[in-house]
């Protein structure tokens, strides 16, 4: 069978198959459109919260106001003591108690040690998050003119209290590629290597493990495979992971306006050497596991294990080294981070060096593999398949 008919019947296995079809292409464009939902409010905003205000001043009361003019908090009640707010955080009625502590604008006035108590249930980390980093803004804030006035009054010298303003650098968050700071940008822009690896390797393994439970494969003659049917099938099975790809970073980031297009040459382009890694995986493991089922229980088991290895999710440095160089012989490590590099954030060639050549060993192990494999695995040959293409 030439190269060319082996890619024809490649294709053909897959979208004739209802089994590989639904992940190939139905579940890349499913995902496109719902993946996205649960993360669509890009940040956490309105967080009911209620107020302990032990001290009754002006400035407490001034950041009660200004706590109810953020975005991140919304301010559903004032008491005088925490006890009363405690009910509520437990139903989860509100998302955290603010307590500010008697004596509060005195102490600030003094320079005596003092602060605003913040408080959550610890079970939704990012809203307590926001809760606090909200609140910080507000009392440092409300706090500043106060600390100035005083050290007017103790006429500190000028060159001190310069040199208190200007004690450490300013800090300026500027994110490089989740540029709104959302939950939409950062999960699903990062994810989609992995969602499409592990779609179209589930695939790939089906159309192989089909063919291996038969016993027979159609693309082997005279109970071989050649060289030109495997580069082919390989094809055939590349072409599927990069429509995939281009499907992602051309039409789904436009649809849920994700950032993109910071290197789109270099993203396709990275695109195709990570749709070569993952069709090659897809054939070798494919042919492992010999049964057309089998898929579905390895790979998605193995899904979340993958997103944190990848390093985006959890930071590479906290996981155990073992684990890190392990990690490296996934697709979806370098599939991940470069393509938020190129894509996401406009990086270079020379920016990606080490996901570029890590993904670059892979594509050339995984292929002398896929091709030691499938020569096992494919004996026995189908006479008519060949010219029923021609």
């Amino acid at each position: 069978m030439s190269a060319w008919h082996a890619f024809l019947w490649t294709l053909r296995a897959v979208m004739l198959d209802k089994g590989p079809m639904a992940p190939a292409v139905f579940g890349v464009i499913v995902y496109c459109f719902f993946y996205p939902l649960p993360y669509l409010p890009e940040v956490v905003a309105g967080v009911p919260v209620v107020v302990a205000d032990y001290d009754a001043s002006p400035m407490s009361r001034k950041i009660e106001r200004d706590l109810d003019a953020t975005q991140g908090v919304r301010v559903a009640g004032v008491t005088r003591n925490v006890e009363e707010a405690i009910p509520h955080l437990v139903s989860g009625e509100i998302g955290g108690i603010v307590a500010i502590p008697r004596n509060f604008y005195r102490d600030v006035m003094r320079g005596t040690p003092t602060g605003v108590a913040v408080m959550g249930n610890g079970g939704y980390i990012v809203v307590d998050g926001t809760v606090l980093e909200t609140t910080v803004g507000v009392v440092a804030e409300a706090a500043a003119p106060a600390l100035a006035g005083r050290l007017v009054r103790e006429k500190a010298p000028p060159a001190l209290i310069l040199r208190l303003a200007h004690e450490g650098p300013a800090l300026v968050k500027q994110p490089l590629f989740n540029t709104v700071q959302g939950y939409d940008s950062y999960v699903v822009s990062a994810s989609m290597g992995l969602v499409v690896h592990q779609l179209l390797v589930i695939a790939i393994c089906m159309v192989v493990g089909t063919w291996v439970e038969g016993g027979r494969w159609a693309l082997a003659t005279e109970g071989r495979l050649p060289p030109r049917a495997f580069v082919g099938m390989l094809a055939g099975f590349w072409l599927l992971v990069f429509a995939a790809v281009l499907f992602w970073i051309g039409f789904a980031f436009w649809l849920h306006d994700l950032p993109r297009a910071g290197n789109l040459s270099g993203a396709v382009v990275f695109g195709a050497l990570y749709a070569l890694a993952v069709a090659a995986v897809g054939i070798a493991l494919g042919c492992w596991m010999g049964e057309r089922e089998r898929a579905f229980q390895i790979i998605i088991q193995i899904s979340f294990a993958m997103l944190f290895l990848s390093g985006f999710a959890f930071p590479a440095e906290s996981i155990a080294r073992p684990l890190v160089w392990f990690s490296h012989l996934l697709p979806s490590t370098p599939g991940i981070r470069g393509f938020i590099a190129l894509n996401q954030m406009g990086a270079s060639w020379a920016e990606i060096r080490p996901q570029l050549t890590n993904l670059l060993l892979l594509v050339v192990l995984y292929v002398a593999v896929a091709w030691w494999a499938s020569n096992r695995r494919a004996p026995g040959h189908f006479p008519d398949m060949t010219r029923s293409l021609a």
